[in-house]
């Protein structure tokens, strides 16, 4: 199977691409490479890699890209609220016209398997009782959302002809080629290998979380699935659903010195639980790897001295530079 990844070269992308090679899959990435792609540095060298530097919303050369592909798997987004709030009109662009002009190429190109890469973000807040199932409707939250929401519904439509299947991922955690600490997790492992306090917004709040390997995973899983398993599905791909309490635990069980305050400041208003039972059921699918596997390894590269600076900026979803997006 040949195989392009748009956003290849981010925190997921760069995952998923090794996993694809590994099984055995031919691999083009499409990126605009904004964030750099050093992360792809070691697939350089593995004959079924290419590497497209492009813009998603660039018509003619997603299309040269698309050459030969038999699926496409879209990552390509300006991810989380406070880089979509680096240039709202671009990331809105990114986000939704770019998934506009990626399907109705690959619809052209008659590609057969389109995975589209969506976020549990969508549920934003759910009642204390309700495990949001993929039927439960959405309260995007976030600008981010409101772009991904529409998104996905490019996505299932179903009137452009390809066998679309869209993948709501928990909150991601654990390590990457292309490392981000602007998440949960690893904000919270890397606050505590280095000793640092950490602020906790919510601390009852619920949320769903995935780790990064087996976001990969579940890629390449539903690439091989049987083709009417996944044409036109969505599923949700969760690992577990953790209170920030629960991190809070988690982290003063492996580094009790740590100081933790409750803070009102940077409010994040979603709370929501999510059910990852359908893939699980109709598919066969299931998370290996926990939130504390994503805490201590995390951690530990951390306290090992694995990155030169782990409070580099850069290691985050928000672009180094802004005009990049334009």
């Amino acid at each position: 199977m040949k195989v392009l990844v748009t956003g290849g070269a981010g925190y997921i992308g760069a995952m998923t691409c090794a996993r694809l090679l590994d099984a055995g899959m031919d691999v083009t990435v499409f990126d605009k490479l904004v964030y750099g792609g050093e992360a792809l540095l070691g697939l350089r060298g593995h004959r079924g890699f290419r590497l497209a530097a492009g813009d998603i919303r660039d018509e003619a050369a997603f299309t040269r890209a698309l050459d030969g592909a038999s699926a496409v798997v879209h990552l390509a987004a300006i991810v989380g609220e406070p880089a979509c709030a680096s240039d709202p009109d671009a990331a809105w662009s990114i986000n939704f016209d770019g998934t506009r002009l990626a399907i109705a190429a690959a619809a052209n190109h008659r590609v057969e398997r389109f995975l589209l890469v969506s976020t549990c973000s969508n549920y934003g807040v759910s009642a204390p009782d309700v495990l949001a199932d993929e039927t439960t409707p959405v309260k995007p939250l976030s600008r981010y959302a409101e772009s991904k929401v529409e998104a996905e519904r490019l996505a299932l439509e179903g009137t452009h002809g390809i066998g679309a299947c869209v993948l709501r991922f928990g909150t991601i955690c654990g390590l990457s080629p292309r490392m981000r600490f602007d998440l949960l997790v690893n904000e919270m492992a890397r606050s505590a290998a280095l000793r640092e306090p950490i602020e906790i917004f919510a601390p009852g709040a619920w949320r769903p979380f995935l780790h990064v390997r087996d976001a990969a995973d579940a890629i390449a899983f539903c690439l091989s699935a049987p083709a009417g398993g996944v044409h036109g599905k969505m599923f949700n791909i969760v690992g577990e659903n953790c209170q920030k309490q629960g991190l809070i635990d988690l982290t003063l069980k492996h580094y009790p010195s740590t100081r933790i305050a409750i803070t009102p400041r940077q409010p994040d208003l979603r709370d929501y639980r999510v059910s990852g039972e359908r893939i699980r059921r109709e598919l066969g699918f299931s998370p290996r790897y926990s939130v504390e596997d994503a805490f201590l390894e995390t951690a530990d590269a951390v306290a090992s001295g694995v990155f030169r600076d782990p409070k580099w900026f850069g290691h985050a979803a928000s672009p180094l530079d802004t005009s990049r997006l334009a």
